[in-house]
């Protein structure tokens, strides 16, 4: 067994999609909504909580050379699915985007966000024969015309079938219209955990979904700025990732800016995000890259540093700061001044108390 096996049996590969639906009815200046998915008390991650769509890398279905061989078969080879691959770059995050056997890891995640999503939600993006001849217009094709009850039952017991489904279909999985939008990895003391890629897929109006009663108890299709204002009033809980994206997202209002910037940066790849923590005081602080604080090697910080000092005396420490700031679960705050990373969006860090 070598280490990159090794490390993902600690952290197991998961794919997540940030689903952004455009809305004809704006909400606090949006035209687009963003899907939460409120997970149930059943499931591994996050119960009870609103997350992005998505779940863990199933490397028997998603790494099956036979996915290569129906690819093919619609006349897409090897140098088209190349485009996707930004294995060339120097900021991949090991094991995650470098391990593979059959399929490259920029293929096969896509797959893995494209599975969850329909096992999820119900969602199946696709391209018939005919769509993936056209020139694509950089948002998705979701596809409903056939018993997705059945189907999704189906592919949540064995992953292996969703490349049945596609078959039975005639359709490929959208590949193409999921852009990479960063790469996070759990905290060492986490329970449970991954190494997640976020895909982000632009729709051009609001799917109807089929909710998967295991996994998913509610959807909830919103702003990113209403999302972080439920957050703050304490009407939902968002974990770190969703909170500090939603954060990102929050700086564009516009649908089709959105979608076109995505696909833009894509191009730049992800720099690995993982928190550090710190504990002063009065506060709970999570390092990211590049603040002066955080870890040459996050992963072995297995237990938050406790520090004797308060938080306004461990801020003036630093220069470069890029961090979350947590008064309780509910209060919490992102202070960056560093360039934004990887050609990427830097997080909103306050937001007006403004209502409907």
């Amino acid at each position: 067994m070598n280490s990159y096996e090794d490390l993902e049996k600690i952290y197991r590969p998961s794919a997540t999609i940030i689903i952004a639906a455009k809305d004809p009815v704006k909400e606090y200046g949006y035209d687009y909504r963003i899907l939460l998915a409120k997970r149930t008390m059943r499931t591994a991650y996050a119960p009870d909580h609103f997350v992005f769509p998505g779940g863990v890398h199933d490397a028997n279905a998603d790494d099956d050379i036979k996915w290569l061989e129906y690819f093919e078969e619609f006349g897409i080879y090897a140098d088209d699915l190349n485009k996707l691959c930004l294995e060339h770059l120097p900021n991949r995050p090991q094991p995650l985007m470098t391990n593979k056997t059959h399929v490259s890891r920029d293929i096969s995640l896509r797959l893995t966000a494209v599975r969850e999503a329909f096992e999820e939600v119900g969602l199946l993006l696709c391209l018939s024969r005919e769509q993936y001849r056209r020139e694509h217009k950089g948002c998705a094709t979701n596809y409903q015309k056939f018993n997705r009850f059945h189907w999704q039952e189906k592919v949540h017991n064995d992953p292996y079938e969703f490349l049945n489904l596609c078959k039975f279909l005639d359709v490929v999985p959208d590949i193409w219209s999921l852009h990479e939008w960063s790469i996070w990895r759990s905290p060492p003391a986490s329970l449970k955990k991954y190494d997640t890629i976020l895909y982000i897929v632009a729709l051009e109006q609001k799917p109807q979904l089929l909710l998967e009663p295991t996994e998913v108890e509610e959807e909830l299709w919103i702003s990113p700025k209403r999302a972080l204002h439920l957050f703050k009033e304490r009407h939902i809980w968002l974990p770190p990732l969703q909170f500090y994206e939603l954060s990102r997202l929050s700086n564009i209002l516009s649908w089709s800016k959105l979608r076109d910037f995505a696909k833009h940066r894509a191009a730049f790849g992800s720099t690995l995000l993982m928190l550090a923590y710190y504990r002063c005081y009065d506060s709970l602080v999570g390092t990211l890259p590049n603040d002066d604080f955080y870890p040459k090697s996050p992963e072995d910080h297995k237990e938050t540093i406790v520090l004797s000092e308060s938080l306004s005396s461990f801020e003036s420490k630093a220069k470069n700061i890029h961090r979350l700031i947590y008064n309780d679960m509910y209060d919490i705050s992102i202070v960056c001044n560093i360039p934004p990373i990887d050609n990427h969006l830097s997080p909103t860090q306050k937001f007006e108390n403004s209502k409907l």
